[in-house]
């Protein structure tokens, strides 16, 4: 039955966060809210995700064991998501300086690192010696957004399905053979300074 969930999860994340990297390419207001919308999505699918596992192995994910653990879950996935922010930031501020230009300047690498790079990638895509003008960097900017949204929240809700896979297994077989819950899956590791 969760044969393919975390694939499944990992696609829904990639399609979630490429969108909402989309999203922070728009001016002014774009980063705040995509950021604020990306957060909320994000942690109502991984307390989803969580209790559909629950569920499957025949756990009632409104328990209060259950909603500890499935808070846990919550809550690193959006420390995780925390990480997002600055490059997202970096991002559209490359976009927004770039728009509209007809020409590079020193001035510009140097601020925008992201610009610098692309130009140095698509110079090695291209023919040998060959100049690439700014408004092709800046056609790719809005690419690099996406991928960082995708790949991140990606990775964020493939490892929440992993994770409330592996505790609920771990649990089922615990409870099977009369086995104690090993420490590690009744504490939260998080707040002693470690991944919980």
């Amino acid at each position: 039955m969760l044969s393919r969930n975390t694939l499944t999860w990992r696609t829904a994340g990639a399609v979630e966060g490429g969108t909402m990297g989309l999203l922070a390419m728009v001016p002014v207001a774009g980063i705040p809210v995509a950021m604020t919308a990306d957060i909320l999505v994000i942690q109502v699918l991984s307390a989803s995700i969580a209790a559909r596992i629950a569920y499957s192995y025949g756990y009632d994910a409104k328990d209060p064991d259950e909603q500890l653990f499935i808070q846990r879950l919550v809550r690193r996935s959006f420390v995780a998501q925390a990480a997002k922010a600055e490059p997202l930031r970096e991002t559209a501020r490359a976009a927004s300086a770039v728009k509209g230009r007809v020409r590079w300047s020193e001035k510009l690498r140097h601020d925008h690192r992201l610009l610098a790079a692309l130009e140095k990638l698509m110079q090695q895509l291209g023919p040998a010696g060959s100049r690439v003008p700014v408004q092709n960097v800046a056609k790719v900017v809005p690419f690099v957004g996406v991928l960082i949204g995708a790949g991140l929240n990606s990775a964020v809700l493939g490892r929440v399905a992993a994770d409330a896979q592996r505790y609920c297994q771990t649990r089922f077989l615990c409870d099977k053979y009369g086995l104690p819950l090993p420490a590690a899956l009744t504490t939260d590791r998080a707040d002693a300074g470690g991944d919980a």
